[in-house]
């Protein structure tokens, strides 16, 4: 993405946009996830994926465009009067950017310690099994013929968490456990209080919205 295109998107994001907030979450991926996991280190990498910590900022970043109008005061995220944040150039926007993936890592840590895990004793205790964004990515392939296999690896990834992103939250959350944390049915439906039933229903619109988006994503960054 050259720089007028970033200066084009960047207006329309102003406005609200999401399809160009998503290239543009997709043109900075990279540089987000390396100050991320220098945020994070190679210790707490044991107990927080980076890239998890990412999905949850990509999250949360539509959240606040999505807001109402638009504050040019204001480049923290929508406040409680649903102002959108503006941006006047690319680096503002990667500046808030990182400052939300930032916070939402702050977010991540305050969890690991109420759950009082004990990091000191880190070396003693197995990794946590890493989700795996690469196996969402071929099931997607599978089932759906899209333009993903013209991407490279990184902007791949970056594609299916920026889709995963748009997602409703109850079509997220099962995708994430049954595809990424490849928990049973059984497991998700109890964790969520829902039916297996329900979660079949979810997962299926879920694949389907993200295949959708997935399509509409990689045409653009392969230019087909």
């Amino acid at each position: 993405m050259n720089e007028p295109q970033q200066t084009a998107d960047i207006e329309r994001v102003n406005n609200g946009d999401a399809d160009a907030l998503q290239r543009l979450l997709v043109h900075y991926h990279n540089p987000l996830c390396r100050a991320l996991s220098a945020a994070v280190g190679p210790r707490l990498q044991k107990h927080l994926d980076p890239e998890d910590v990412l999905q949850d900022a990509y999250v949360a970043a539509f959240r606040s465009i999505a807001g109402g109008e638009p504050d040019r005061e204001d480049l923290d995220g929508a406040d409680d009067s649903g102002r959108r944040p503006h941006f006047d150039d690319p680096a503002a926007l990667f500046k808030w950017l990182e400052r939300v993936a930032l916070n939402q890592l702050r977010d991540a840590q305050r969890h690991l310690r109420r759950q009082k895990r004990d990091i000191a004793r880190e070396a003693a205790q197995p990794a946590d099994t890493p989700t795996s964004y690469p196996n969402l990515l071929d099931r997607i392939a599978r089932t759906e013929s899209t333009p993903s296999g013209k991407l490279a690896k990184a902007e791949s990834i970056a594609a299916v968490m920026t889709s995963l992103a748009r997602l409703t939250d109850d079509q997220r959350d099962v995708i994430r456990m049954r595809f990424l944390e490849a928990r049973p049915v059984a497991d998700v439906a109890q964790k969520l209080k829902k039916t297996e039933a329900a979660i079949h229903m979810l997962c299926h619109r879920g694949l389907k919205a993200l295949r959708e988006q997935m399509v509409s994503i990689s045409r653009h960054i392969s230019g087909t």
